[in-house]
């Protein structure tokens, strides 16, 4: 297909579809790979798709149809330019995206944690999170040897402490009236409240499973 063949429109419209093949592999990464289950909501996960869109469904294809003109002689020129900025920008948001992506929820002490990829203890909660095959763990802690720093070899997979977890006395629990939306036989956990004051954790009253996450604003 020659340039000079085309109008502004159509000129988007390639450009468009080709971005939107590149954002929908993407996307599987980020869905299934880097922020999987209840990480995607849990940590931002949309936030990251957002950056996507802006930079491959937005960037690109807006600047071909504000230079696309078939007369113009350096046309040529001036896509080659928007591909290569265009790619460079999206390898940039991907490794930011990839890099500073979550690892794992973690249930320590009162509250749940959010274990990233670019923590300085990353490789160990990698290898702690392949060798307990879940990326939801519960941290164990040792009275024999207190700690005031988080030891990656004490964290077990979650399911098998979840029922102690709704018993826990904690400033970081809410009753599930506290979200109209929340059904009375769940308990809201906060997670990261360093960070945040209103985001939560849903769990099951009875067994302590993880169901999903919620915020609130009021919080």
């Amino acid at each position: 297909m020659k340039l000079k063949s085309l109008n502004r429109y159509q000129a988007f419209a390639s450009h468009l579809a080709i971005s939107l093949v590149l954002f929908f592999i993407i996307l599987a990464c980020i869905t299934q790979l880097w922020y999987p289950g209840i990480l995607f909501d849990s940590s931002y996960g949309m936030k990251a798709v957002a950056l996507i869109i802006g930079i491959d469904l937005i960037l690109g294809p807006m600047l071909t149809f504000i230079v696309f003109n078939p007369k113009k002689p350096s046309l040529p020129f001036d896509l080659t330019v928007i591909a290569i900025v265009q790619m460079l920008a999206l390898i940039y948001g991907t490794w930011t995206i990839h890099s500073s992506r979550p690892l794992a929820i973690a249930h320590v002490n009162k509250s749940f944690i959010t274990l990233y990829a670019n923590a300085e203890n990353a490789e160990e909660v990698k290898q702690k999170v392949k060798e307990l095959n879940t990326n939801q763990l519960y941290y164990v802690f040792n009275d024999n040897k207190p700690s005031q720093n988080i030891n990656v070899n004490q964290f077990d997979s979650y399911s098998t402490h979840a029922a102690k977890v709704p018993s826990i006395e904690s400033p970081y629990t809410l009753e599930s009236h506290s979200l109209e939306s929340q059904p009375d036989e769940t308990l809201l956990i906060q997670i990261d409240p360093l960070a945040s004051s209103n985001r939560y954790l849903v769990i099951n009253k009875q067994d302590g499973e993880i169901i999903s996450f919620t915020s609130n604003n009021n919080h």
